[in-house]
């Protein structure tokens, strides 16, 4: 009887996943948007950097700007990433994705300072790392 309920006990530990479980990961997403909401932060400006594997005009840094919630400056390739909400989106839909690596960091105020995502340990290349640095209030 112990053995048994030893392995019940392994085979639902093997279940839950790493660190990023779907119910932490979403009381963590939820609580990022709440810090950022309550910023109310309408005008601002950051940079987003991407690294993968990937032409070169891909990966270099970009600034953004944010007027009354609208964008400009942002390349049609970085335009997922052109708000802090779009962001926090592209974070959420990474992550229901189900990628074999999964990784983000939030700063306090809400905002994703690093993801690293990697789709499928199988294949080589395809992951990338997003970088949102210089937050700045306009």
């Amino acid at each position: 009887m112990r053995t048994t309920n030893f392995l019940l006990g392994l085979a639902v530990l093997a279940g839950c996943g790493g660190s990023s479980s779907l119910t932490g990961f979403d009381e963590e997403l939820a609580q990022a948007r709440a810090n950022w909401a309550a910023r109310n932060l309408r005008s601002y400006s950051f940079t987003v950097s991407k690294s993968c594997f990937c032409p070169e005009e891909y990966t270099r840094p970009a600034t953004i700007t944010v007027r009354d919630g609208v964008a400009t400056g942002a390349p049609a390739h970085l335009m997922a990433y052109s708000t802090i909400e779009k962001v926090l989106d592209a974070v959420e839909a990474a992550h229901k994705s189900k990628p074999d690596a999964f990784e983000v960091n939030f700063t306090p105020a809400g905002w994703p300072s690093t993801l690293s995502v990697d789709p499928s340990a199988a294949l080589a290349d395809e992951e990338y790392y997003l970088t949102i640095s210089n937050l700045m209030s306009l």
